[in-house]
C-alpha cells in the first residue's frame, strides 16, 4: 500500500516544515474502514494540526504503511 502522489505530496510540505510529525490509524464511526493521518504542530501556530492521508479497508496494509512512513521520517 502506499500513498496517493497528492498525499504525499502533501506529506513532504508537512515533514519540511511542520514540528512533531507523528501518524495515527482512525477507525471511522460504524463503519470498517480506517483513515491514516498525519498530526502536526504548523511552523508559525499553536496546537496540533490534523491531515487525512488515506482511507482504506485495509487495516494491515495501514499499519504496514504507518510503520514505513515513520521509518522515513526518523
Amino acid at each position: 500500500m502506499q500513498l496517493p502522489e497528492h498525499a504525499a505530496r502533501a506529506l513532504e510540505l508537512v515533514r519540511r516544515q511542520g514540528r512533531g510529525v507523528r501518524f495515527e490509524i482512525k477507525k471511522a464511526c460504524e463503519q470498517e474502514r480506517w483513515r491514516l493521518k498525519v498530526c502536526y504542530a504548523p511552523p508559525a501556530g499553536e496546537g496540533e494540526t490534523q491531515l487525512g492521508l488515506l482511507w482504506a479497508d485495509d487495516l494491515a496494509g495501514l499499519e504496514a504503511l504507518k510503520r514505513k512512513l515513520e521509518e522515513e521520517g526518523a
